[in-house]
């Protein structure tokens, strides 16, 4: 099952190492979910997902896919709603899309943000058509998935909700794409959909954790200085192990 949504620092490459790290049948809990490339692929090949979320925007989009995908598609492909977003409203949207009263009109708009925005987020990108296209939106009408499970965690950060995780039989994966320092933070606007992440203070969390963690990142020399006492691979844009760092798409990170 295609994700609907699109998101271009997703970690879709890690795909097969982390197959081969995580056996079939196992449960894996996945933070900081948005797109959902990566945890709907390992459902489709029996692994289970239980996906946190602290954003409620994130978590409405994907309880009404989950419900009724069909009342989505609908919404988004009717003239009432396709002609609200052009090149000279989408901006506009970015910015007021949550204050429409229905849920389901809220969803189907999410939607459509993210597949025109290039970078796949709601609240910020610059316009771009071409990913807003029938082949996208028939992953919307077909959107059916299996073993996964979706929880929101309601006003947590990622520090909070990794500092209360107990040693389990679960994985738990945590897609944390680019890097930064969170040097200028503090006076940093986010949109609803995006997760504010103290990298290094995620670090020191899980780094004394025993349950087994996998973390994931775009390329970022930080990152192996980092983590350097754990495990890390690295994935190119195909999916297979590399070693050259120029070639880098994915560096997974495990602590088993």
């Amino acid at each position: 099952m295609k994700s609907p949504l699109k998101y271009s620092e997703n970690h879709i490459s890690a795909l097969p190492t982390i197959k081969k790290l995580v056996p079939e049948g196992s449960v894996v809990d996945s933070y900081l979910f948005y797109s959902g490339e990566l945890e709907f692929a390992l459902c489709n090949s029996k692994r289970f997902i239980s996906a946190h979320t602290s954003k409620y925007v994130i978590y409405e989009f994907w309880q009404c896919a989950l419900e009724d995908s069909f009342s989505l598609y609908e919404m988004v492909t009717s003239k009432q709603v396709s002609r609200i977003i052009d090149k000279s409203t989408f901006h506009i949207l970015q910015e007021n899309w949550p204050k429409y009263p229905d849920p389901y009109l809220r969803s189907a708009l999410f939607f459509m943000l993210n597949r025109y925005s290039n970078s796949g987020l709601i609240s910020s990108g610059d316009f771009n058509k071409k990913f807003f296209n029938p082949v996208s939106i028939s992953y919307l009408r077909n959107f059916y998935v299996e073993n996964f499970h979706l929880e929101h965690d309601s006003g947590k950060d990622i520090c909070s909700i990794a500092k209360t995780i107990v040693g389990s039989g679960n994985y738990h994966l945590f897609p944390l794409g680019k890097f930064n320092y969170n040097l200028f933070d503090d006076g940093k606007s986010y949109g609803l959909e995006q997760y504010k992440i103290n990298h290094r203070k995620l670090f020191d969390i899980i780094k004394e954790k025993n349950f087994k963690w996998i973390a994931l990142y775009k390329p970022h020399a930080y990152v192996f200085s980092l983590y350097s006492k754990f495990n890390i691979k690295m994935t190119d844009k195909n999916g297979n192990l590399t070693t050259n760092k120029n070639n880098c798409e994915d560096i997974i990170v495990t602590n088993f």
